[in-house]
């Protein structure tokens, strides 16, 4: 375990970096609390011995910059102190210290706090790394609720849109087929105007009013593209059901090949809405890559959750790029925006449940935690590069083949 030491004087540190390190810990060195606080900016450490009169800055400063620090882990922090009067030792606790040594420091004493705070440190670990696989728990049986539902509506949608898209499809067909053949009997009589014109002047001029009133040539030239047009409609709609269901996978089995192209372009489809409300610009540059044995309903719901947060990201008119191409692991999927970027300080909490940088309400902060734990379990890997105000990347790599030893098709180990 890594320790910081920060004391004045040269005589005592070495006394207490001697020791530390004959006890097997990693101990950086300081002489004041201003450089005791600028090697706790490079790296936090989880146990702090600092001494309470020093230079520049002294060490109850140091203990309330910690304490402040909004920390995402608890430091352990020994005051060093001559002090002996209890009214001190209360300012020095107060201040967040969680314990204190009377100089000259006694060995045996020392060692016995050390483990004493090293055990209560590996005590917050545990507590949090069960805080943290609760919690992802939690967000994986959210989102399993959500994509039930999602299931049970792309079923509904189907068996109640299929049907009228197949009779109105048919009913359009035959409507097609009997106007050609209608235009082609109108065609005729209008071949024989010039002797209707001599015979029934009176009718002949009925005609031809009701003609030019209906417009028969525009009529006659433009049904053939109103009905592909129309056809062409209703096969979109059907398509836009089929990929429903198909992002849903209520038909398939839960370990299947995947074409992560064709799984993209379904993706895109439910995401129409979206891109053309801010006029998003999407790019797809689909690769050469081989189909992957995965769980498809869970890598088309990562590829959905990394698309629709890169269109919230993008300003309106904005450009968002996804691709696929080989790696040394299997595939990658990148995914790029070049919308409001993620600020440092929330780039090691983005996979964190419930962790979300958008405003109130407007999102739940489980996308990515559940994505990661998806491709986790695939074998595969997720990372980000993000500039505030320039956009970011999420670059997922998966196996060909899933690893015998992660738990696809089986419950999360989170």
């Amino acid at each position: 375990m890594r320790v910081l030491v920060a004391e004045d004087g040269l005589m005592m540190r070495r006394i207490l970096v001697r020791a530390l390190a004959g006890w097997d810990y990693d101990v950086t060195e300081v002489e004041d609390g201003d450089q005791a606080w600028a090697e706790f900016e490079k790296e936090p450490f989880r146990m702090v011995l600092t001494d309470w009169v020093m230079p520049e800055s002294d060490g109850l400063e140091l203990i309330r910059r910690i304490r402040s620090a909004n920390l995402p882990f608890y430091v352990y922090i020994i005051l060093l102190t001559a002090k002996s009067e209890k009214e001190d030792l209360v300012v020095g606790m107060e201040a967040g210290a969680d314990d204190f040594l009377v100089k000259p420091v006694d060995h045996n004493e020392l060692r016995v706090r050390l483990r004493e705070g090293e055990r209560i440190v590996r005590l917050e670990q545990e507590l949090a790394e069960q805080n943290r696989q609760l919690r992802e728990t939690q967000a994986a049986l959210v989102q399993s609720e959500k994509l039930a539902s999602l299931g049970q509506m792309a079923a509904g949608m189907a068996h109640e849109i299929n049907n009228p898209i197949a009779l109105v499809a048919n009913n359009l067909a035959v409507l097609k087929r009997d106007v050609a053949s209608a235009f082609e009997i109108l065609d005729l009589y209008q071949s024989t105007q010039r002797e209707l014109a001599q015979t029934h002047p009176e009718l002949a001029k009925k005609l031809a009013e009701l003609t030019e009133e209906c417009d028969y040539a525009w009529i006659r030239d433009e049904s053939p593209a109103l009905f592909d047009r129309s056809l062409a409609g209703l096969k979109r709609v059907r398509d836009i059901v089929q990929n429903l269901r198909s992002f849903a996978r209520l038909d398939e089995a839960q370990l299947d090949y995947l074409d992560l192209n064709q799984a993209i372009a379904a993706v895109v489809q439910i995401l129409q809405h979206e891109l053309n409300n801010k006029q998003i610009n999407l790019k797809i540059e689909p690769g050469n890559v081989p189909q992957i044995l995965c769980e498809p309903g869970k890598i088309q719901q990562v590829l959905h959750h990394l698309l629709l947060n890169a269109i919230q990201a993008s300003d309106q008119g904005g450009t968002v790029s996804i691709r696929t191409s080989r790696c040394e692991t299997g595939v990658a999927i990148e995914v790029q925006d070049h919308g409001v970027g993620i600020p440092s300080s929330d780039l090691a909490h983005i996979f964190e449940p419930f962790f979300t940088t958008r405003a109130v309400g407007s999102g739940q902060g489980l996308g990515l935690a559940v994505s990661y734990g998806i491709v986790r379990d695939h074998g595969g890997s997720v990372e980000v590069s993000s500039e505030l105000g320039l956009g970011s990347t999420f670059c997922v790599q998966l196996p060909i083949r899933p690893v015998e030893s992660q738990s696809v098709g089986g419950s999360h180990e989170s």
